[in-house]
């Protein structure tokens, strides 16, 4: 029995309704759309800053900014920073509802690792110094750092009182991370060298990766994670 035209109407036009409004919502998701979202957002009063302790005795750390918009949502920016070599590793950044951030970013955050507040001002220093430290040594930031640091809106970093130091006993110090592969070690050991000389760095990687650098050279080599 063949459908009422006036109900497969119907039908098609909730159809495309539904799929109107899954092209909506996969275009909000769409990388340059969030970013235009977080550019969007640095206008709005600031929710938190903080840090994670591990930056001040092992040098990488989750840095959270966020801010609180006027809908209720919060945009937020995530950096891994590594502060002796590497700069800014990762990049999460997103605007989700207040409830969704407390339970899985903020809270996951506090409830995962011991964390340090900041005060705006210096989240922003120690982000870009991180950054230029590493530049100067031949490493470009994350590369959705570019979009994600509009979240920085007017902050002053030259108002922070806090002093960074990046390097370790005053030395890049290069310590392999879980993706980091032979090739990427390489890599940056290559980089390293020719920046710094052989002697003017350390770094630290397991034992298999360990022939990422030819026999002879000789760099101060800790065979611990």
């Amino acid at each position: 029995m063949a459908m009422d035209p006036r109900k497969r109407q119907k039908k098609l036009q909730r159809r495309k309704a539904k799929e109107k409004a899954k092209r909506k919502a996969l275009a909000q998701r769409a990388p340059r759309s969030l970013a235009t979202r977080i550019q969007g957002a640095a206008a709005a009063p600031i929710l938190h800053c903080c840090a994670t302790e591990a930056l001040w005795d092992q040098g990488l750390s989750h840095v959270l900014i966020s801010r609180e918009l006027r809908s209720g949502d919060v945009a937020f920016v995530v950096f891994l920073v590594d502060a002796y070599c590497l700069g800014v590793k990762d990049v999460v950044f997103d605007v989700a509802p207040r409830s969704r951030y407390d339970w899985k970013v903020y809270g996951k955050l506090l409830e995962t690792q011991e964390v340090v507040q900041l005060e705006p001002e210096e989240t922003r220093k120690l982000i870009e110094g991180a950054v230029e430290y590493a530049r100067d040594l031949g490493f470009a930031p994350h590369h959705d750092y570019r979009k994600a640091k509009s979240i920085f809106g007017d902050i002053d970093a030259d108002a922070a009182e806090e002093e960074f130091v990046f390097g370790k006993d005053g030395k890049p110090f290069f310590f392999a991370g879980p993706y980091d592969d032979r090739a990427r070690c390489k890599e940056i050991l290559s980089i390293l060298t020719n920046r710094c000389g052989p002697d003017g760095f350390y770094y630290t990687m397991p034992a298999e990766l360990a022939g990422a650098l030819p026999p002879e050279d000789e760099l101060f080599v800790i065979d611990e994670m």
